[in-house]
């Protein structure tokens, strides 16, 4: 029965053993590079692939509605990650009033990001996607209000909310 025990125990630590090696493997390919990659010839300029739809593309070929909306929602999530920091650590102080600050402040930070992308990425899910962040920064405007005079994070973020809303709303237009 000692001998068993012993030939298990080698047998998982040589599977153990094998296992990591094959783990390192297939992590290897998604490693930093440390030299960059050249540009294929074919993705170098796209210089003629500006104006689609009567837009008018900015450096990063959105439109300047989508670009400021974009810029907005960004900026929604930057002091939004301050306003539910914030909420966070009153919350730990045994500050219950915040609690419904924080969980709508962590909607709209989930919802926004989303939202930023579809628009960079052209979705087709956009527009549906830009009405629930809308609600969603109304929603998150709504339970910081009530806290802007005690806290300066609540409203940087009650502010930044109201002009994602009104580029959200130029952009749904």
């Amino acid at each position: 029965m000692h001998h068993d025990r012993r030939a298990i125990m080698l047998g998982a630590t040589a599977l153990v053993a094998l296992s990591a090696k094959e783990a390192r493997a297939q992590i290897w390919p998604f490693r930093r590079r440390e030299e960059p990659r050249p540009i294929p010839a074919q993705h170098q300029d796209h210089s003629g692939h500006q104006g689609h739809a009567g837009r008018t593309p900015s450096a990063d070929g959105l439109s300047e509605q989508e670009s400021a909306s974009v810029h907005a929602l960004a900026h929604c999530d930057m002091v939004g990650q301050a306003c539910l920091t914030h909420c966070l650590s009153l919350l730990a102080q045994g500050d219950s009033s915040m609690a419904a600050c924080a969980s709508a402040v962590r909607e709209m930070l989930s919802v926004c990001g989303t939202t930023s992308t579809l628009i960079q990425s052209r979705s087709s899910l956009a527009a549906a996607q830009l009405a629930v962040c809308r609600d969603a920064c109304a929603a998150c405007r709504a339970a910081c209000l009530p806290h802007v005079d005690h806290h300066a994070q609540c409203s940087e973020c009650a502010q930044a909310c109201t002009r994602a809303i009104v580029a959200i709303e130029a952009l749904l237009g």
